[in-house]
C-alpha cells in the first residue's frame, strides 16, 4: 500500500496555516469587560463648586470658571439664588435623571450633574500587528508551498515535452521522498524502456537489412549464373539457394509472428500465440528435437538424459518443437563444438521438465536480464552464425506461457548456461 506522504504534508501545512491564524485570533480577541471609568468624585467636585462660587461672585466670571470645570471633570453645574434663579450655568440644557448632586451655598445653591461612568475602549491598534504578522506568515508558507510543487511540476511536464518531441534522452531526474518522485521514477522507467524499444526496432532494422541482404546476394549470383548458360556452376549452387531460402524464410517467420503477437497485445496480459493442442508423446517430441539438432550441427555432441521417460502433453507440437530448436540452436551457437549441449528431462510435480544445458562463455548478468527482451542480443555482431534478431527467446517464454508453463535461463560468464521449462502433462 502506498503512503499518500505528499497528501499528508499539503494536509499538515494547511492544518499549519490554520491554526495560526486560529491563534491570531485568539491574542486579538476582546477581553472581558474592566471596571468602569469614574470621573471626579463627588466631594471633589463639592469643594471645587463651593471654591468658584466664593472666589468668583460675578455672575459672567462665575459662568466662565464654571464651564472650564465641565471640561476638565465633565461635570455641569447651576448655581442658583435664594429664590431659585440662574445666576450661573455650565449646563447644556438637557434634562438629567441620573447623576445629580446639589451643593448648600450661603447664598443660595449650586446643582450638580455628574458625568456617567464609561467602559475603556479597545485599542484598535493591539489587534493589527498580529493579524498583519500571521498574514505574511500565511503567505510565505503559501508560496513555500507553491514553490514546492511547482518545481517539480514543471520539470516533470518539460521532460515529457521533451520525451513527446522525439528526445529520447529526456529524464526527469526528481529524487524526491514522495509521490512526485515516485512519478518521477515511473516516468524516467517508462523513458528509459521507450529508449530501449526504439534503439531496438532500429537495430531490427538494421538486423534485418544485413541478414537480408547476403541470401539474397546468393541467390542473384546463382540466377545470373543460370542465364549465363552455365549450368554446372547453377547446379552447384542450388544447395546453397535452398539454405538461403530457408534462412530466408525462418528470417520473415520470425519478424511476421513478432508482430502478429505485438498487434495482438494487450494492457492487461502479454500475447499469446493461437494453440493447436494435441496430444503427444514427450519421449517422441525429444527423439525428434535431438535428429534435428545432430542433422544441423554435426560438429556438436548432444547427450540426451531423457531415460525411462513416459509422459504425454496435450500441447502444440510444432511451437514446442520451435521451442526446442531455439534452445539447442542457442547453446550450439554460444558453446565450443567441443563441448557437449545436453538435452535432459524428468517428470516432476506433473510436469514435464526439460533442460537444455551448454558449457559455452555464459551470458553476463546485465545481459540476462534483458535476454526476453523483443530484439535483444546478447551477442552484438552481426555474424550470420552468431547474430540473430533477439526474437528467439522472446517468442520461446510466449509460446512455453500458453501452454501454462515457465521459461528460465540461468548463466554465468565462462561457466554455460542452462535453459529450463516447465509444462503441465496431459490430464
Amino acid at each position: 500500500m502506498i503512503r499518500p506522504r505528499l497528501v499528508l504534508r499539503i494536509y499538515l501545512i494547511g492544518l499549519l496555516q490554520v491554526s495560526a491564524l486560529a491563534g491570531a485570533l485568539w491574542l486579538v480577541r476582546p477581553g472581558p469587560p474592566g471596571p468602569p471609568r469614574r470621573g471626579p468624585g463627588e466631594g471633589f467636585v463639592r469643594i471645587a463648586v463651593e471654591h468658584l462660587v466664593e472666589s468668583a461672585p460675578d455672575p459672567a466670571r462665575l459662568g466662565e470658571r464654571l464651564r472650564d470645570l465641565r471640561e476638565q471633570t465633565g461635570a455641569e453645574v447651576t448655581v442658583l439664588d435664594p429664590q431659585g434663579r440662574t445666576i450661573a450655568s455650565s449646563a447644556s440644557g438637557v434634562a438629567r435623571t441620573r447623576g445629580v448632586l446639589t451643593v448648600e451655598l450661603s447664598q443660595g445653591r449650586a446643582v450638580v450633574w455628574m458625568p456617567p461612568p464609561q467602559r475603556p475602549e479597545q485599542s484598535a491598534g493591539r489587534a493589527v500587528v498580529p493579524v498583519a504578522l500571521v498574514l505574511v506568515l500565511v503567505g510565505i508558507s503559501a508560496l513555500l508551498t507553491t514553490l514546492w510543487l511547482g518545481r517539480p511540476l514543471a520539470k516533470l511536464s518539460q521532460a515529457a515535452r521533451e520525451l513527446g518531441a522525439g528526445k529520447l534522452s529526456a529524464r526527469a531526474g526528481l529524487r524526491r521522498n514522495d509521490e512526485l518522485g515516485d512519478v518521477a521514477v515511473a516516468f524516467d522507467d517508462m523513458a528509459e524502456r521507450i529508449g530501449q524499444l526504439v534503439q531496438a526496432q532500429r537495430e531490427l532494422l538494421a538486423n534485418v537489412s544485413h541478414e537480408l541482404r547476403t541470401p539474397l546476394a546468393r541467390i542473384r549470383v546463382a540466377l545470373d549464373l543460370a542465364a549465363e548458360g552455365d549450368a554446372e556452376q547453377a547446379a552447384a549452387s542450388l544447395g546453397e539457394i535452398a539454405g538461403d531460402l530457408a534462412e530466408l524464410e525462418r528470417l520473415v517467420a520470425d519478424v511476421l509472428t513478432a508482430a502478429r503477437l505485438e498487434l495482438s497485445s494487450d494492457v492487461a496480459a502479454p500475447p499469446q500465440p493461437p494453440i493447436r493442442s494435441e496430444r503427444i508423446d514427450a519421449r517422441e517430441l525429444l527423439d525428434e528435437a535431438a535428429t534435428r539438432f545432430r542433422a544441423n550441427h554435426p560438429a556438436h555432441q548432444l547427450v540426451v538424459e531423457a531415460a525411462a521417460l513416459d509422459a504425454r502433453l496435450d500441447a502444440d507440437r510444432m511451437l514446442l518443437r520451435r521451442v526446442l530448436d531455439n534452445l539447442l540452436d542457442n547453446a550450439a551457437k554460444h558453446s565450443e563444438s567441443s563441448m557437449p549441449v545436453t538435452l535432459a528431462a524428468r517428470v516432476e510435480e506433473q510436469k514435464l521438465w526439460i533442460e537444455v544445458r551448454d558449457q559455452g562463455r555464459g551470458i553476463a548478468p546485465d545481459d540476462l536480464r534483458n535476454l526476453f527482451t523483443p530484439f535483444f542480443r546478447a551477442d552484438r555482431s552481426r555474424a550470420r552464425q552468431t547474430g540473430g534478431l533477439g526474437l528467439g527467446l522472446t517468442l520461446a517464454r510466449r509460446i512455453v506461457e500458453a501452454h501454462r508453463g515457465s521459461l528460465e535461463i540461468e548463466s554465468a560468464p565462462q561457466r554455460g548456461t542452462v535453459a529450463r521449462l516447465r509444462v503441465p502433462l496431459a490430464a
